[in-house]
């Protein structure tokens, strides 16, 4: 039988469904919370920037602006690995057919992370926001025949 699974996730969650059945998910498989998300912007900086003195005639100092923001940063390593961990499932064939329903900021920096293994076996892509959902309302967001 075909093994057929249905990642739903958002910036700081991941749900994985597993189901072998073409009209509904059977069970979730693995439930991923990735704290470091969540944080606000506030608590993932514990201090000032640094500074630097300004090459003008005056001692002015002036702050170093990060060049990244620390949230989208932080965003951008959860995709990456839960990129991994559905490249690695597809090349052990953990899975034939794959859909994946995230908001759609989050669905660029996942596709951004998936290798052709994994490409290969994407069904659909749903630009929806669905982790905090029970299975069966999930279940309504994807196609009636998988």
């Amino acid at each position: 039988m075909e093994k057929i699974w249905v990642l739903a996730a958002d910036n700081s969650r991941a749900r994985i469904f597993e189901t072998t059945r073409r009209n509904g998910l059977e069970k979730e498989i693995e439930s991923i919370v990735h704290p470091a998300s969540r944080q606000s912007v506030k608590d993932m900086i514990t201090d000032r920037p640094g500074r630097t003195v300004h090459p003008s005639k005056s001692e002015q100092r002036k702050a170093y602006l990060p060049s990244t923001d620390p949230k989208r940063h932080e965003v951008q390593q959860f995709a990456r690995a839960l990129g991994e961990k559905i490249n690695k499932a597809a090349i052990k064939r953990k899975y034939e057919k794959i859909y994946i329903i995230a908001p759609p900021s989050f669905l660029g920096m996942l596709r951004a992370e998936l290798d052709a293994h994994a490409r290969e076996r994407v069904q659909d892509e749903i630009d929806k926001n669905v982790t905090q959902l029970k299975m069966d309302e999930i279940r309504k967001y994807l196609p009636e025949y998988l």
